[in-house]
């Protein structure tokens, strides 16, 4: 039985016969035939079209006439000075801008040191102290006599108005 639970043995069967191997004479030969024709065209694809296109990149570049170049060279020359006179002008608005900045600038130091003045000068007026209310006379409602406030050092002798 087998260390494996639910593992059957199985009958093997012998191999059946095939007869003789056959050479694989042909199927070499087809082989290298087939790989000699792969290589001799990739060789011809490299020659042919590899070499032309690099070649070709090399190339000189077209031949230009004078009037044209000319030509080219003045649109080259007009789009220059625009540019220049372009950036003169955003100079002009820079430097404008920075003087505006820097005007603002001390506009808001004058500012800010106006009120720290005035902040100075403002004198604190002494808080007010506050009143203590004033005692109510005390009344006694139903004849007794009443305890002595508080703070005060009188004794209170009861009155008797039956007497």
């Amino acid at each position: 039985m087998s260390e494996f639970e639910g593992e059957q043995e199985y009958a093997r069967e012998p191999a059946p016969n095939l007869g003789p191997l056959k050479s694989g004479r042909p199927i070499t030969i087809a082989i290298f035939i087939l790989l000699a024709l792969i290589g001799s065209g990739a060789a011809f694809f490299w020659h042919e079209y590899v070499s032309s296109i690099i070649f070709k990149s090399e190339t000189t570049p077209p031949v230009v006439s004078l009037k044209t170049f000319e030509d080219y060279q003045r649109t080259v020359d007009a789009s220059l000075q625009r540019d220049h006179e372009l950036l003169k002008i955003q100079d002009a608005q820079l430097k404008r801008m920075s003087d505006q900045v820097l005007q603002l600038v001390m506009k808001l130091d004058l500012l800010e040191s106006n009120a720290r003045n005035a902040q100075a000068a403002i004198t604190v007026a002494p808080k007010a102290v506050p009143k203590k209310p004033a005692e109510k006379p005390r009344i006694s409602t139903g004849g007794a006599p009443l305890p002595p406030a508080a703070g005060s050092s009188e004794v209170q002798t009861p009155t008797n108005p039956l007497q």
